[in-house]
């Protein structure tokens, strides 16, 4: 099965964990129950999205034991640049236009392919996964992005990601992410591996790829199943609320609904729209 199979019922993933208990509630809510149109899309989701398949489309090539052209890389990005934002709502408006943001991701992947270390193996990629989480009904799904083996043996999961500045030396050790996809790994291949590692691409004005490695303990994946206990109460009894401090407020697709949210006795999906 694939990831959208098994999105199709109620499940935790990642994105929908760290959405609901790091970022806001109310905007899990928005999204996930009530699943509100959205006005706009977010320049952030155009690029990840188009850099993401291309990131696969090199895997692909590793998986056999070599490297795409430079040229074809950059051409196919700009082709699923303008593909991602002829697909959905508009995307957002932003301060450079399209074309420049285009040559961005380009960079990106530019650099991303000239950080490959030839020692370094591609194993698998998009691995779809779906397992149980501590006493939840909810499945954990996700996709690991890729498999990789080092010259030293090791294997690794690795996630692809971009970013507009270099991260913080513990923003590896903090994500929940890796917890994650850890915790489901070792269901599917039991003490397999506990390492993990984002190739972030960072935007500077010369595009640079940094290695940020991390690794699990159980008692990391303990501290998930309590999580993910925590996550089914605050569904279960509906207790979402706005938070108004979140970094995430900025560009927020949800951001009119949001406003309206505490005039409404009942909470529809109609009215909230409204």
């Amino acid at each position: 099965m694939n990831l959208n199979d098994y999105r199709e019922r109620p499940h935790w993933s990642y994105s929908s964990l760290n959405l609901l208990l790091n970022i806001c509630s109310l905007q899990w809510m928005f999204e996930k129950l009530l699943k509100l149109p959205r006005p706009f899309t977010p320049v952030s989701l155009i690029m990840g999205s188009a850099y993401h398949r291309v990131m696969e489309f090199i895997a692909m090539h590793r998986l056999e034991g070599r490297l795409p052209a430079p040229a074809e890389t950059r051409d196919l990005f700009h082709t699923l640049w303008d593909r991602e934002q002829k697909e959905g709502p508009p995307m957002e408006k932003t301060e450079d236009p399209p074309e420049k943001l285009a040559e961005q991701g380009a960079g990106l992947v530019a650099a991303y392919l000239q950080q490959i270390d030839p020692r370094e193996r591609v194993l698998e990629f998009n691995q779809a996964f779906a397992v149980p989480v501590g006493n939840s009904e909810r499945p954990l799904i996700g996709e690991i992005d890729v498999l990789v083996t080092g010259a030293d043996g090791q294997t690794t999961l690795v996630d692809w990601k971009t970013s507009g500045r270099r991260w913080p030396k513990d923003q590896a050790d903090k994500s929940l992410q890796p917890t994650v996809y850890l915790y489901a790994y070792n269901q599917l291949k039991p003490g397999y591996t506990d390492k993990f590692r984002f190739d972030v691409a960072v935007k500077n004005k010369t595009p640079v790829v940094e290695l940020n490695p991390t690794t699990r303990t159980p008692d990391d994946f303990l501290r998930l199943e309590r999580l993910v206990e925590k996550a089914d109460q605050i569904v279960q009894h509906e207790l979402f609320y706005p938070c108004d401090q979140s970094f995430a407020c900025a560009g927020c697709q949800y951001a009119e609904p949001c406003k309206a949210w505490h005039r409404q006795a009942a909470r529809t999906t109609v009215n909230l729209a409204a």
